[in-house]
């Protein structure tokens, strides 16, 4: 194929108007602007920023019709050109749009490694072969629709479980109407979770319906209280009557430190989270807590009430007596923290039971440490006449969620 006599990117002019510290950079952007130059024929516009559409981007229309190309600088228009002509055609597949999202995600906002995980998890349970393989081009607003029921009503999901199903949606398609893309002009995920409202197991009309109810939560400290007594050292068992009288997230129970515990209050300041390391989970502190998104805000303060101060001193002593020299409040025996996974887990195998061990729980519906807070709030902060704000602000989360 013959060069273009006049090529539609000038060489040396989008070079000078970069700034490149690496040479080899350079090298690769020129090598790409010829590459583009040979390929290329039809002309580039620039498209200047008006009330309509207040952004600058440049555009081209490919040879296969009258599609067009966009990117914000000519740079970003260069590399899709290249990519275009380089692999013969763009992939728009949702599978290998996914593929494409989640590597930009990491680029440019460098999420945290289970952050990813969960996303191809999500994207492994409810995207199906035919849906991956499916042109995004060709997924409408009701093709969607009818795809996020029918996943719905086949694998009869929770509404936890909705928000990533639709977070990996999202991803996605904002990811391909992004003005830096443009491979769609719209989103087709629905705004309103009128599906999930129809749909969805665990869609209860009143937010107590997700709470351990009082007599559960006094039939659960019961039966903590008897393990706590007849063994040597229960440290699940403690954290367990903390959540109940704290409603603290599950994550923010193995990092408390007892630096952070105060004559009248205690410090709720970070979490402990994971990620994979060499196919390994690993456990790592993390000095912010969820809702402050990894931006310290100082955390929150919760009082230090006397049931919760009588919990802690018994369980500082049972520490002491047993030898256990550790800066965290809730340590294995070793003086390590204990985790996430095995609180969960004990909490789940005193509700529900463990099959393997042959135990069957205290059969109640509701298994998880959330129970806690929703039962704090509605049995406990309601009743004694806390604004919204103030429960708010206590359970560390937003004013809507209460």
């Amino acid at each position: 194929m013959e060069r273009n006599k006049s090529p539609v990117f000038d060489v040396n002019a989008i070079i000078k108007t970069i700034e490149y510290v690496d040479a080899d950079e350079v090298i690769k952007l020129m090598k790409k602007i010829d590459y583009v130059n040979l390929h290329h024929k039809n002309a580039i516009s620039h498209h200047v920023a008006t009330d309509g559409d207040p952004l600058d981007y440049y555009y081209t229309r490919l040879p296969d019709g009258n599609k067009r190309m966009k990117g914000v600088t000519k740079e970003t228009l260069i590399e899709k050109l290249y990519n275009y002509y380089y692999t013969g055609s763009i992939d728009y597949s949702f599978r290998a749009m996914f593929l494409s999202a989640i590597d930009e995600k990491i680029k440019t906002e460098a999420p945290k490694e289970k952050t990813i995980r969960d996303y191809h998890f999500s994207y492994k349970r409810f995207i199906d072969d035919d849906f991956g393989k499916r042109d995004i081009r060709k997924i409408t607003h009701s093709f969607l629709k009818e795809y996020i029921q029918k996943v719905i009503q086949e694998q009869h999901i929770s509404k936890k479980s909705f928000y990533k199903f639709k977070g990996v949606l999202n991803l996605v398609f904002e990811y391909a109407t992004d003005l830096d893309h443009q491979y769609i002009p719209i989103n087709p995920v629905p705004h309103k979770n009128r599906i999930f409202n129809k749909n969805c197991i665990d869609n209860y009309k009143n937010p107590e319906d997700k709470a351990f109810q009082p007599f559960e939560i006094e039939l659960i400290k019961k039966t903590i209280r008897e393990r706590i007594n007849n063994s040597k050292y229960d440290v699940n068992g403690y954290a367990i009557l903390f959540s109940i009288e704290t409603g603290v997230r599950e994550g923010e129970i193995p990092s408390l430190k007892w630096s952070d515990i105060y004559n009248d209050r205690i410090h709720i300041h970070s979490q402990q989270n994971d990620e994979m390391r060499d196919g390994k989970k690993v456990y790592y502190y993390n000095p912010t807590t969820k809702n402050e998104k990894g931006i310290s805000q100082n955390g929150r303060y919760i009082p230090l009430t006397n049931n919760v101060r009588m919990i802690l001193t018994e369980l500082k002593n049972r520490q002491a007596t047993l030898g256990i020299k550790t800066e965290w409040v809730f340590a294995r025996i070793n003086g390590e923290w204990t985790t996430t996974k095995s609180y969960s887990s004990s909490l789940y195998n005193l509700c529900k039971g463990n099959s393997t061990r042959g135990t069957s729980g205290l059969g109640l519906r509701l298994s998880n440490n959330h129970a806690f807070r929703m039962a704090l709030n509605s049995y406990v902060f309601i009743p004694m006449g806390l604004p919204v704000t103030e429960r708010a602000k206590l359970l560390g989360h937003s004013v809507d969620t209460c």
